[in-house]
């Protein structure tokens, strides 16, 4: 334990060890009016939803936050809460300002490209029980409940970056998973009558993600990737058999013979007849 401690000294994930000063934090309900979008040019802000759920707007985007999820608000970075129909939240803020996160500006939590809004759930219990203390040491008249509020403060402030990186990993490693076995299955029935949504539901998620989760990873999207498949294969077979084209379209898994063509000339600039010529340097065309 001596030797971990040692070795944690000077590692401070502030920049020169300076800790953030605590402005406020309390717990409030969030109903349908909610709070206007609004941000605060001199401070940075921690929202953590307590009870019920809530819809939050930041960085762009929008989305629904459950019991335990957060969101890391920068200074100057627009946002706004608010709850649907008339349920109510119950939210956690927590405002600091001198937040010098080590390699990042002045009261900004993340870089502008990382996800502000984190789905941590249940993960962020010990969280909200720094949180709590921190609301209860804030409120405590004696002399050095301010030092202990920095410390706090710290101490939530690096916690939640920390869940804010664990969570971050976890979806970039549930995408790597989704778009490695996408690709997979696809290298397995690219010649079968494929739609985005059958392979969607082979892969038990929405075809909207799917296709979002591998344009990402593979830089095309599943159909884009069947087809160059196909047409691979196809250039294989003109290349190396005497199969009529016909039958090149069956086996690649196109039914008509004139889409196919129409396909293979879109992405190899020749009909596959021409294709077959041209590779083969012949002017032998009698296999169609």
């Amino acid at each position: 334990m001596l030797e971990y401690i040692t070795q944690g000294v000077g590692h401070s994930g502030f920049e020169d060890g300076k800790l953030p000063v605590l402005l406020h934090i309390e717990s409030s309900r969030i109903g349908e009016t909610g709070q206007a979008q609004h941000f605060h040019a001199d401070h940075a802000e921690l929202l953590l939803v307590q009870k019920g759920s809530c819809q939050v707007s930041i960085a762009g985007g929008q989305e629904t936050m459950q019991a335990g999820d957060f969101v890391l608000c920068s200074a100057g970075e627009p946002h706004a809460c608010w709850t649907q129909d008339e349920r109510q939240a119950t939210v956690i803020s927590c405002g600091v300002s001198h937040l010098m996160c080590r390699g990042r500006a002045e009261n900004c939590f993340l870089e502008p490209s990382e996800r502000p809004i984190v789905h941590a759930g249940e993960g962020s219990q010990a969280l909200e029980q720094l949180l709590l203390a921190l609301m209860q040491a804030a409120q405590d008249p004696n002399g050095q409940s301010g030092e202990i509020c920095s410390y706090l403060s710290a101490a939530a402030v690096l916690l939640a970056l920390r869940l804010q990186r664990a969570v971050t990993e976890q979806m970039e490693q549930a995408r790597y998973s989704l778009g490695v076995r996408t690709q997979l299955y696809l290298d397995r029935h690219y010649t079968e009558p494929l739609t985005l949504d059958s392979v969607a539901q082979a892969m038990g998620v929405s075809k909207y993600h799917l296709d979002r989760v591998f344009l990402t990873g593979a830089g095309c999207t599943p159909m884009q990737y069947i087809t160059r498949r196909r047409i691979a294969r196809a250039q294989m077979l003109l290349a190396s058999t005497d199969q009529s084209v016909q039958r090149i379209a069956l086996q690649c898994g196109y039914n008509s013979y004139t889409y196919f063509t129409s396909v293979f000339r879109k992405a190899v600039g020749k009909s596959p007849r021409e294709y077959r010529m041209m590779i083969r340097g012949t002017t032998d065309s009698r296999k169609t």
